[in-house]
């Protein structure tokens, strides 16, 4: 179900992906004047970056010649765009100034630039935007637009911005996904400790069914309960109390009042005991569950989580409704770290990120988890099958 969605979600990003290009495509052809902008002191043509201190004003020269009809300019703006969204927009009043076929024109506009990118003094973005420089005018009485497309980069020190200071925030959230998502990667298929959703459900495996059914020989089913206790053993969390979950000091429990080695002693013989109870139990189909476990052996869903822990890594039974769990770190690890990488190159000023960017950044971040989780998952069936 969740790929499923995962994949309607691809979907509709691309379809408005589509949908973005599409609307970008109109493009707004006018012969009615020439319109000329120089940026700082610079001819910039279109498409070409500005660089611009945000605690300074960015001036434009705005030369309009060869008018073929009488127009009347209304407003001048410039408006920032990150993935296609306008974010800001600063407008100048040109108290809509009658020019007659065969005038010139020429303006020298100041646009504050801290009041776009600035508060109480301090920048809050840095880095590389997409920029509309936009003349608004009527002519024979229709309203128009002529605009050039620049690229705007902020500069200063990302890491002194509020932008930076989130991008700081998802970056640690991220790191800590990636290295969660690691290590359920590579640990067991029920790391040590975890507490399981209530949901989740056991399938009992032959060698289960024999030792429920006393059907094995002594040797074996002595092999069978030496794996028990081993993997009972392996349940227990270094340097926590098995029994109360506190904190062990010195090698003493205080709570319990015993010593770390009688606590894993004695939760060890409680857990292989109830992973027998259990295993009986569930060749009757008394228990699918973890839920149903908890509530016929009246215990917690931790220990309940050790007795299933012990049974799978005893190769008793096999646990269902982990993957789930698996593909949502995969997503969250994924979604994450697609965020950061457009953070950071958008407020480091690294490069300018289109709409086509994004969409291939975001889907490649949630795809790639996948796929290799979903590999790793195939290849240890695999395996497991290959050693049977």
């Amino acid at each position: 179900m969740m790929v499923k969605n995962i994949i309607v979600c691809i979907a509709s990003v691309s379809l408005v992906f589509v949908s973005i290009l599409a609307m970008n495509n109109i493009v707004r052809a006018s012969d009615d004047f020439s319109l000329r902008l120089i940026l700082d002191g610079e001819d910039t043509p279109e498409g070409e970056t500005v660089t611009i201190d945000p605690l300074e004003f960015l001036k434009v020269e705005l030369r309009i010649n060869d008018v073929t009809r009488d127009v009347i300019l209304q407003k001048f703006s410039l408006s920032i765009i990150l993935a296609e969204q306008e974010i800001s927009v600063r407008s100048i009043d040109l108290g809509n100034y009658y020019l007659a076929a065969g005038e010139s024109y020429r303006n020298e506009i100041m646009i504050d630039i801290g009041e776009v990118f600035t508060y109480d003094g301090r920048p809050l973005a840095t880095g590389i935007y997409r920029g509309q420089l936009k003349l608004e005018y009527t002519m024979g009485g229709q309203e128009k637009a002529r605009s050039q497309w620049n690229y705007i980069h902020i500069s200063g020190n990302p890491l002194s911005t509020p932008a930076g200071a989130a991008g700081v925030v998802v970056g640690a959230g991220t790191l800590a996904a990636i290295l969660l998502f690691v290590r359920s990667l590579t640990a067991p298929s029920i790391p040590r400790g975890a507490i399981l959703p209530s949901s989740v459900s056991i399938k009992p495996q032959t060698l289960l069914r024999e030792l429920a059914m006393d059907r094995l020989e002594p040797t074996a089913r002595g092999r069978v309960t030496g794996s028990i206790a081993s993997a009972a053993r392996k349940a227990i969390v270094k340097g926590k109390c098995p029994i109360c979950e506190t904190r062990l000091k010195h090698g003493y429990c205080y709570t319990c009042q015993k010593s770390a080695k009688d606590t894993r002693r004695e939760y060890t013989a409680k857990l292989k005991d109830l992973t027998l109870q259990t295993a009986r139990l569930i060749n009757d189909g008394q228990i699918t569950t973890l839920d149903d476990l908890c509530k016929k052996l009246n215990i917690n869903r931790r220990l309940g989580s050790d007795v299933i822990a012990t049974l799978a890594h005893a190769k008793l039974v096999k646990v269902k409704g982990l993957a789930r769990k698996l593909m949502g770190k995969a997503v969250t690890a994924g979604i994450g770290t697609g965020l950061s990488i457009i953070i950071w190159v958008t407020i480091g000023g690294l490069a300018f990120l289109s709409t086509t960017a994004l969409v291939i950044i975001l889907i490649a971040s949630v795809v790639i988890p996948l796929v290799v989780t979903k590999s790793l998952q195939l290849k240890a069936r695999h395996d497991i099958r290959k050693s049977q």
